[in-house]
């Protein structure tokens, strides 16, 4: 025991030794540059520097590599004829132990990655690696190594080689090579599989036979039932879809529209690199051969479905599925490129709300129904928008003998889809009733109330949290629901909001998962992103629980109020779209007044207009010009004592004469519909107006009081004079 301390006070004296070392002793053992090239004795450096515990040195060294224009390739080639990779990686992991160096040291290394990934796609060096592999056996290993490591990059040489007069010894290599590439390969080659040769249709079935992913299923079901291809390379689709656990009944479009939902769902086995910025979209041209376009990751499933539904519909073009799911995915495509580019939808192409509405109500409505079951608001709305242009009487709430998605969407968790589908709903002034019609009209009153308020819920472990928590949401601009320290808490605050844009939720990890799934389980609001807010320590922990739920953000405490704003924007933008502004609120009401205030004339049995008796009372206070004058339009047709009170009492209030002549008239509307509510001291006020008031002022209200059927005697001081 007492030697292994002597050791460790040893180890430790020379370890501070090292740390407290003078610069000059430091420079004397940096290594001499020799000649070599600037980023090789930079390397040296940061190296020597990291070990001899020079932060600010090493800094310096690595901070030049990183901002080096040498491409990653060459600096990876750099590194490689150095032989320094045991050195540099012990660098680079003792770098990344200290706080100065940590972020460097990072980029450093990312740069590497970089190069090491580019060298192996370079073209040229795949080339040199397929001709290494008819040579020495030590040299085939590297070779076979290297093409592994290049991956999807490889494979159109590979293929080359296959079609191609060469040796049948390097064809064999190759074959073995892509099988051992494995599921990256089967994209390219399925790709390719229609336009080869017979014989290497052949090869290309064993191949992916061997591999056995189930992306390769569509390709080989279509070789299959391609008459015009050779019988032999039939028969060898079809033993690599037997062995593939391909159903013999499945229909084409079947299998096509089976990866085209793979891809929706974001499978990441068909993503080849889920990591990198870009992925490869494959083509094949005659003359070019198996060639790649890359696209920015996060659209790369929504390409590839599209492309898989362009498969079905070639196969049956009456397909409505394949249709949907076309629009869909180019709906959520663009959706997620924002500014950004893709390459792969020509200048030719419309924008999508083009197909949407061109295909008709029934491909809107199919969209709209994957929207619900997904939770998908901006394609709910863009879905519900096609369908504004395309789609009415009852093929809005009727699909199929049951209620359309559209009636569904009435109960989506974001509240602007419930709007647009209560606003589409309402425009069609339907005669009688259908199943949820009596949810159309608290909506759209909903829109009118609501403005842009913005409600959040909290749930925290204790009160102090709580109350940290909702003022931080408060300064937000938010309006926060009563906090709570559990979701069954919660529920009854919930019922009275007209929905929740945000839960923000602080409690223990093992929790969490609890909390999480009793919001995602409430149809109410299992739309709503939820953001845990965790100590530093339990982050990657809980980052992992969540990973694949986009509607859920795992955010560390000891943020500032700016960088938690900024990741709680985020959370928001990317579920249910951003918060409503207040250009939207006021669209929304002015939208939902017009909708009500049609409603209200057509006096349809589909719809009960005294649902927004309350909104339309509360917009003659909270709007001005024309929005006030419809909802008191909208209020002359209501038939209740609260309706004619507040159209009655606006009218008597009312400064502007134009405008109080227009509530007068909307008065004397009421009126003759429904007879009088007027009360005691409403019509003493009236009167009073009547016996002052001179010119349009006076004979509107002295209309509103004939139509009232109030006494005659009111008015036979006027006409008997002393």
């Amino acid at each position: 025991m007492f030697h292994t301390s002597l050791r460790r006070l040893c180890v430790l004296g020379l370890v501070l030794a090292c740390l407290f070392a003078p610069a000059s002793i430091a420079a004397a053992q940096t290594p001499d540059s020799g000649g070599k090239p600037r980023e090789a004795r930079l390397l040296e450096d940061f190296i020597h520097y990291v070990l001899v515990a020079r932060p600010e040195l090493a800094h310096s060294s690595a901070q030049a590599i990183v901002e080096s224009e040498i491409a990653d390739a060459d600096l990876y080639r750099i590194i490689d004829e150095m032989g320094v990779w045991g050195r540099l990686d012990d660098a680079v992991v003792r770098a990344m132990r200290v706080a100065e160096l940590e972020d460097i040291a990072g980029r450093l290394q990312m740069r590497i990655n970089r190069g090491r990934i580019d060298m192996a796609r370079d073209p040229e060096e795949i080339a040199r690696h397929i001709q290494n592999l008819a040579g020495t056996p030590r040299g085939r290993l590297m070779a076979e190594e290297a093409l592994r490591a290049a991956g999807e990059y490889a494979v159109p040489q590979l293929l080359d080689v296959l079609t191609g007069s060469n040796p049948m010894e390097l064809k064999v290599r190759c074959t073995e090579v892509l099988e051992s590439i494995g599921r990256q390969a089967v994209t390219p080659l399925s790709v390719a599989l229609p336009y080869v040769e017979p014989v290497t249709q052949e090869r290309l079935c064993e191949i992916l036979g061997q591999i056995n992913h189930v992306h390769a299923l569509p390709a080989l079901r279509t070789l299959m039932n391609d008459p015009t291809a050779a019988q032999a390379a039939r028969a060898a689709a079809g033993r690599a879809h037997q062995r593939l656990g391909g159903l013999a009944d499945a229909s084409t479009v079947d299998i096509w529209l089976t990866l085209a939902d793979l891809y929706w769902s974001e499978a990441e086995s068909l993503v080849a690199w889920p990591l990198e910025e870009t992925n490869n979209v494959w083509y094949y041209r005659s003359g070019t051969g198996l060639y790649a376009v890359p696209v920015p990751t996060h659209i790369f499933a929504e390409v590839m479905a599209m492309r898989c539904a362009e498969q079905a519909l070639r196969h049956d073009a009456n397909s409505l599925p394949a249709l949907s799911l076309w629009i869909a995915s180019n709906f959520r495509r663009s959706d997620q490129l924002g500014e950004g580019e893709d390459p792969t939808y020509g200048p030719d192409r419309r924008p999508p709300l083009y197909y949407a509405v061109a295909a008709g109500p029934a491909a809107a409505q199919s969209v709209l129904d994957r929207a619900n079951r997904d939770l998908n608001a901006r394609l709910a709305r863009h879905a519900i928008a096609a369908l504004n242009g395309t789609a009415g009487g009852a093929s809005l709430w009727v699909g199929g003998g049951r209620p359309s998605p559209l009636i569904d969407s009435l109960a989506f968790p974001e509240r602007r889809v419930r709007y647009d589908a209560a606003l589409a709903l309402g425009r069609a002034l339907p005669m009688d009733s259908f199943d949820g019609s009596d949810r159309v009209v608290p909506i759209l009153a909903g829109a009118i109330r609501t403005g842009d308020e913005r409600f959040a819920a909290v749930i925290a472990d204790n009160e102090e949290d709580q109350r940290s928590i909702a003022s931080n949401l408060r300064d937000m601009g938010f309006t926060v629901l009563p906090p709570r320290s559990s979701y069954a808490g919660l529920r009854g605050d919930l019922a009275a909001a007209p929905g929740v844009d945000l839960f923000l939720v602080m409690t223990s990890p093992d929790r969490a998962g609890e909390i999480v799934a009793s919001i995602q389980t409430d149809l109410q609001v299992s739309a709503t992103p939820v953001a845990l807010l965790t100590a530093s320590e339990d982050v990657m922990n809980l980052r992992r629980q969540f990973d694949g739920n986009r509607r859920v953000a795992v955010i560390r405490l000891g943020l500032s109020q700016d960088q938690l704003t900024n990741a709680l924007q985020a959370l928001v933008s990317t579920t249910t779209g951003e918060l409503i502004t207040s250009e939207e609120a006021d669209t929304y009401a002015a939208e939902a007044l017009q909708v009500l205030r049609d409603v209200a004339v057509r006096n349809s049995a589909a719809y009960d207009i005294k649902l927004a008796e309350t909104a339309l009372v509360e917009a003659l206070t909270n709007f001005t010009g024309e929005l006030r004058l419809t909802a008191a339009q909208t209020l002359s047709w209501v038939n209740g004592s609260r309706a004619q009170s507040a159209l009655l009492n606006a009218a008597l209030a009312e400064p502007d004469e134009a405008v109080q002549v227009a509530l007068f008239e909307y008065v004397a509307h009421s009126a003759k519909r429904f007879g009088s509510y007027a009360s005691e001291a409403q019509v003493a006020a009236l009167v009073n107006l009547v016996k002052t008031a001179i010119g349009p002022v006076a004979t509107a209200a002295a209309q509103a009081h004939g139509a009232l059927n109030l006494p005659a005697s009111n008015m036979v001081p006027l006409v008997v004079s002393d």
